[in-house]
């Protein structure tokens, strides 16, 4: 098992159908990638395959460099003074408390940060040596640990107004299909300032994928599913941060510069220029 760190961050337009709205009141998506600095793409392959076509045994391969630590954000801070309908499945979680930006209390949730710019994304390109999923099986994440169990992670698709929490806990994993593929992570809105972490596996597994909920598969076959162990595994590794709400650094700024008056004011009154 390894972990390869080449380089690669992909910052694309492919989420621009979210507009970034300074008063923007009802919105009917989650903001993404692009509205909070751009994609980070771990690059998964399959090299030193047996067959490209249609390989029976070979090793992942990771491409992944960030170039940037992902920040979790309240919804107001992503887009200030914005709020989601009732019935939108994230809404609970992701929608500012009552009377936060002007949320109507119909309309509020938990306040929770969140960021999707990682996603995961697969390279088939034969021709390069970079192998085919073999036929009538999967590529599998796993989540191997976390540094908080207050990270969350859900799969995201607004046209099916679907918001399902998807690693659970260590060793929960889904079955992907290679496309890509963005997870939104969360934290609660009181989480202390920080860095946060979660590291996943990548592996062949022995089931093929179901569709039905979008790029992953997390049904009871998914999760049940094994590793093929003629391939083999590669990790990947999230950081991210948590940082001071815009109204702590505010205090913290006041309190500085009230402190800086307050030593001025002391050296002058001693007599010094």
């Amino acid at each position: 098992m390894n972990l390869l760190k080449p380089s690669l961050t992909i910052r694309t337009g492919l989420f621009a159908a979210f507009p970034l709205l300074g008063n923007a009141a009802l919105i009917t998506a989650i903001p993404g990638p692009d509205d909070q600095g751009g994609m980070i793409m771990p690059m998964v392959s399959i090299i030193d395959a047996d067959d490209v076509m249609n390989p029976s045994s070979g090793r992942l391969s990771v491409a992944f460099n960030p170039q940037a630590v992902p920040v979790l954000r309240s919804l107001e801070e992503w887009s200030p003074g914005s709020w989601f309908a009732e019935a939108a499945a994230w809404r609970p979680d992701l929608g500012s408390p009552a009377g936060v930006g002007g949320t109507p209390a119909a309309n509020a949730g938990n306040g929770d940060v969140f960021n999707n710019q990682y996603g995961f994304m697969f390279m088939s390109m034969p021709g390069m040596g970079m192998a085919n999923i073999p036929v009538g099986q999967s590529l599998g994440l796993q989540l191997v640990s976390l540094s908080s169990p207050d990270l969350r992670s859900f799969n995201y698709v607004n046209s099916a107004n679907l918001w399902d929490e998807v690693f659970a806990g260590a060793g929960s994993q889904v079955l992907w299909n290679g496309s890509m593929w963005h997870n939104y992570f969360t934290l609660p809105g009181d989480t202390p300032a920080g860095t946060y972490t979660a590291t996943f596996e990548v592996f062949i597994a022995d089931q093929e994928f179901s569709p039905g909920t979008g790029f992953v598969d997390y049904s009871s076959a998914a999760l049940a599913a094994a590793r093929d162990g003629n391939f083999e595994s590669a990790f990947i590794h999230y950081d991210f941060t948590v940082i001071p709400e815009p109204s702590t650094v505010a205090v913290f700024a006041g309190l500085l510069m009230l402190l800086l008056a307050l030593g001025r004011k002391r050296v002058e009154s001693n007599g010094h220029p």
